[in-house]
């Protein structure tokens, strides 16, 4: 978690990094927001997002499958739907690990966000440029072969400029178990190493990802939150705002690391 202050107004924003699919992160959300008592709860989502994942909440959807924005994708790229369902089911999981970690599948802790603003009547932004335009541009970034050159391994991870303990980390790691892999991943420095791989890999996948939806944010953030802020977005987007914060405060003033 950081802490952002617009030197300019006095706004703060605290920043909480999160991986999709972990339960810890749900909770690390609840705790900050209760703590803090925000006027506004800023989560990564665009309205489309934000509506599904209500509809889910109230039970009125199915969440198996393949998630929308990676279906949309697929069809974007060409892939008739029951192409779509083989490729997941051959390993395609790839890709959809690489939405959550970019946060276009939304996880538990922004359903704890939605709940946690209602609750305690905080204005909620919904954050994120629209997934229509992101998978458009994932469509100008990405083919079918890129697809299946990160399913089958796409390029071997560079250990060379890796901390010893991060790269321990990763061999500890059971990737049949993803839960578990995410709790001990879940750092700044493992998600650099994972990021850095994807930009080295794939640049045009990781700006339409990271870059492009970091750039949206940080302007929401600035411009559309006020007061006091609890901020919830994918640790894969934390250095990008703090980065772009600190561009937008004049230097290195504005931005202060909690956790």
């Amino acid at each position: 978690m950081s802490y952002l202050r617009n030197l300019r107004n006095g706004d703060e924003v605290y920043l909480v990094g999160t991986a999709h699919i972990s339960r810890k992160s749900a909770d690390e959300v609840r705790n900050v927001i209760r703590s803090v008592r925000p006027d506004t709860v800023f989560l990564e989502l665009c309205d489309a997002r934000a509506a599904a994942m209500r509809r889910s909440m109230s039970g009125k959807s199915d969440e198996g499958g393949i998630p929308e924005p990676l279906r949309q994708l697929l069809s974007a790229l060409g892939a008739p739907g029951d192409l779509g369902e083989k490729m997941l089911g051959a390993g395609l999981k790839t890709v959809y690990n690489m939405f959550r970690m970019s946060g276009m599948d939304p996880g538990k802790e922004f359903k704890v966000g939605i709940e946690e603003s209602d609750r305690i009547g905080a204005r909620l932004v919904l954050g994120d440029r629209s997934q229509e335009l992101t998978i458009r541009a994932l469509r100008d970034a990405i083919t079918l072969p890129d697809i299946l050159r990160m399913i089958t391994g796409g390029g071997s991870m560079q250990w060379r400029d890796v901390d010893p303990q991060l790269v321990e980390r990763f061999k500890r790691v059971d990737w049949n178990d993803p839960e578990s892999a995410v709790e001990l991943l879940k750092t700044r420095e493992a998600v650099r190493a994972l990021t850095g791989q994807m930009r080295r890999e794939f640049p045009r996948v990781a700006s339409a990802m990271l870059d492009q939806r970091d750039d949206h944010m940080t302007d929401g953030l600035l411009n559309k939150c006020s007061g006091r802020t609890v901020a919830v977005v994918g640790m894969a987007h934390m250095d990008g705002i703090e980065s772009r914060w600190r561009d937008a405060m004049g230097g290195d003033g504005g931005v202060t690391l909690i956790s």
